[in-house]
């Protein structure tokens, strides 16, 4: 629904989304191209971004560099999109007739303070992006509508969240009421949730309870459905529910446990038949083993459990909605980049295997879903990132000082303590004013050479300068080479790999071997069984 924000807005989201994506200095030239602006518009961009978003991003600019997001200030872009959607009359438009859907035009052109010609114009605009997610804009009275309610209801789950994404709550009830009754119906049907899936699901009992009371009900056959164990359990709560909902202008419909069972909890419902649900199931267990095999590390059963549990109900989610759920924006794909980033090889064994079970599933798992379960292979299968750090490639690092070696030493000691097995960092013994052309072309097969000054007739890209004692920005350029450096690599290596190891999960990452002596005017650091990846 991007395309309802205005031409600045959305040009102001792609510059901080690319910066962030880039994740480093980006040219002025390379910015202006981008989006087809002006130097003059771009300057201007910045500055606002700057000032009204101040709160929760910061962009620097370089002469010589050009643009880059603050470090550390990623996280908070998502504050962003929710003062984008606040601020918008289109996006105001969809959530108040959430609320109202028996009002006319006149109503909500006073409402909006705008022109009839504008608010008409804003309505085909709507109508148009809502055509694209299934949906449709009534006019008389105003209200979304669908050809099954259950689409209405994930598609405002989908903007709540992102609109106001658990930091703020636009509902009436009492939220931490409504979590523990989602929490207990949860432990009730054994379904495992975290904080934001608790909040999901609550959001959506909200839009159910509300989309009910207006009116807005289930097909009728599901109505026509016998009650099963869940709708009885879900009766067992009329009591609670009732008390949740007094202090609202909301109450319980009839059979309002069936708008529940069906529409929150539909988990548990909508397969076609046994054998759709177990080929599923087979196909997801079939997925995890790939991966277990691929990182050669237990999966928990516990944490088996929850992933597949995740996965079956993205799938019954979409059998549901077959629609994108973005509004604005994806917040699992940043999160996704960053995973890419580190764990290449990890992602591309994720990739791979996803795409093979599409045929088996009859859905597109790696188009729809793959930044979603890398996130959540990451969060839910315990010690996955430990596992993933030791089986990244170390980086050959030699440390080249002006001021002795006892200062060399010294820097070894720092990084070594600060980097860990990360890297495997070597020691320039020789003086530094008689260094020899056949010492200068052995520092080309380090990935990163570190010195404190220049090294005269020596400019490889390898090298890094940084202060006697290292400072903040020193360390931040050491780490960004190193991740980029073992990335590098690890694209290499999975460029030339066979991708029937990645579709099998056998020997996917390469193996250690002691790293070779580099020279005799080296010190080396010591490795009685292991060096780097030979790859």
């Amino acid at each position: 629904m991007r395309h309802l924000l205005s031409k600045t807005v959305l040009r102001r989201l792609t510059l901080i989304e690319a910066l962030a994506r880039l994740n480093t200095w980006v040219p002025v030239e390379q910015l202006v191209q981008l989006l087809n602006c002006t130097d003059k518009t771009l300057m201007k961009d910045v500055e606002t971004i700057n000032d009204e978003w101040e709160e929760y991003l910061q962009l620097d600019f370089s002469k010589r560099r050009g643009l880059s997001v603050r470090a550390g200030l990623t996280n908070k872009i998502k504050n962003v999109y929710q003062i984008v959607l606040q601020e918008s009359s289109e996006f105001q438009f969809l959530e108040r007739i959430f609320f109202e859907p028996d009002k006319d035009a006149d109503y909500w052109i006073n409402e909006l303070f705008i022109s009839e010609t504008s608010f008409y114009r804003m309505v085909r605009q709507i109508t148009r992006s809502l055509k694209t997610y299934g949906l449709k804009l009534e006019r008389k009275p105003f209200c979304v509508t669908a050809e099954d309610e259950r689409w209405v209801r994930l598609f405002y789950q989908s903007y709540f969240e992102e609109a106001y994404g658990g930091s703020l709550w636009p509902f009436t009830i009492s939220e931490k009421d409504l979590y523990c009754y989602v929490m207990r119906s949860s432990t009730d049907f054994d379904v495992v949730q975290d904080d934001r899936e608790l909040i999901q699901h609550a959001c959506l009992l909200m839009i159910t309870c509300i989309r009910a009371n207006q009116g807005f009900i289930l097909d009728r056959k599901i109505y026509d459905e016998p009650d099963d164990v869940i709708d009885q359990v879900i009766q067992m709560s009329e009591a609670y529910m009732t008390s949740l909902l007094k202090k609202t202008e909301y109450g319980l419909t009839d059979s309002w446990y069936r708008e529940i069972s069906r529409g929150v909890f539909y988990e548990f419902y909508n397969w076609d038949n046994p054998q759709q649900e177990v080929r599923i199931q087979t196909a997801v267990d079939k997925f995890l083993d790939k991966l277990v095999s691929g990182v050669n590390y237990r999966l928990p059963e516990e944490d088996r459990k929850k992933i597949s549990q995740r996965m079956m109900h993205w799938y019954l989610s979409y059998a549901i909605y077959p629609y994108d759920r973005v509004v604005l924006r994806n917040e699992s794909e940043s999160s996704a980049r960053n995973i890419r980033r580190l764990y290449p090889i990890f992602s591309k064994l994720v990739e791979v295997n996803l795409k093979e079970i599409e045929n088996d599933c009859n859905f597109p798992w790696a188009q729809i879903r793959e930044d979603d379960i890398l996130c959540l292979l990451l969060k839910d299968w315990s010690s996955l990132p430990q596992q993933l750090e030791s089986l990244r490639r170390q980086v050959t690092v030699l440390i080249i000082s002006d001021r002795g070696l006892k200062h060399s030493h010294m820097l070894r000691e720092i990084i070594k303590g600060q980097m860990l097995d990360k890297v495997v960092v070597d020691i320039f013994k020789s003086s530094v004013l008689f260094i020899t052309p056949t010492e200068l072309e052995c520092f080309h097969d380090y990935d990163i050479v570190v010195a404190n000054n220049p090294i005269p007739d020596y400019q490889d890209e390898n090298l890094l300068l940084v202060d006697n004692f290292m400072s903040e920005g020193d360390w931040n350029l050491l780490h960004q080479r190193v991740i980029r450096k073992q990335k590098q690599i690890s694209d290499d290596y999975i460029h030339d790999l066979d991708i029937n190891r990645l579709k099998s999960g056998r020997e996917i990452y390469p193996q250690r071997k002691k790293a070779a002596n580099f020279a005799t005017f080296v010190m080396e650091e010591d490795q009685p069984t292991e060096g780097f990846f030979d790859m």
